[in-house]
């Protein structure tokens, strides 16, 4: 008897933290996958804030002009509505931002990201299924890190493990990188697009770490 209801409890979450397929398809037809743009953390399925705008506009979902029902910059509290549209059908939700529920220092940006996050949810019908990496610092907490890039295989290889490091390191892995990276800019070899695409993944994960 305690066998049986062990497994059903297991089987019930593992069903609940299981990605939706809907939402894998989404993530590859934007160039990402699975395990790079989502995680489980402790039981809900988690997905990146990159992967859901991309996915966005590859579903041309639009945002009417965000209405702000509160501003209070002094104590950092802020809440904004957004309305996004997908055809024929319409959402709202509301992103609120404040220094008890986020450690982010800009809280107008963060309000409008969960406000969007959770407006393209609904709007795609996986809205409680999954859950966006800003609802909570926790999420992002427990989203697996890359390691540091490879530097020792061939320079093809080395410039997209770079590439792909920048895509979601986070700011300890980041500044633990920079010898390497200064180090890659140096190679023999490397041709100018690549050192552009390199200097600029740097540079676009500097401004979302340091934001």
């Amino acid at each position: 008897m305690n066998l049986n209801l062990l497994e059903i409890i297991v089987r019930k979450k593992e069903t609940m933290t299981k990605i939706p397929e809907r939402l894998i398809d989404l993530i590859k037809a934007v160039g990402l996958t699975e395990s790079k743009a989502t995680w489980n953390c402790h039981g809900t399925p988690v997905v990146l804030h990159k992967a859901l705008e991309k996915i966005a506009i590859k579903e041309n979902i639009v945002f009417d002009a965000p209405t702000i029902i509160e501003s209070n910059i002094k104590d950092k509290h802020v809440a904004i509505c957004v309305t996004g549209h997908k055809g024929d059908a319409t959402a709202w939700s509301i992103g609120e931002a404040a220094p008890y529920n986020t450690t982010n220092k800009y809280p107008y940006a963060m309000a409008e990201k969960r406000a969007k996050d959770r407006v393209i949810l609904k709007l795609l019908e996986l809205s409680g299924d999954v859950y966006s990496e800003e609802e909570a610092d926790e999420f992002k907490n427990e989203k697996p890190q890359n390691s540091e890039p490879n530097l020792s295989i061939n320079l093809e290889e080395r410039i997209d493990a770079m590439l792909e490091f920048y895509e979601d390191c986070n700011l300890e892995r980041f500044i633990a990188a920079e010898k390497r990276y200064q180090k890659m800019l140096n190679s023999v070899g490397l041709g100018e697009p690549e050192y552009n695409k390199i200097v600029e993944a740097h540079d676009k994960r500097k401004a979302e770490l340091y934001s």
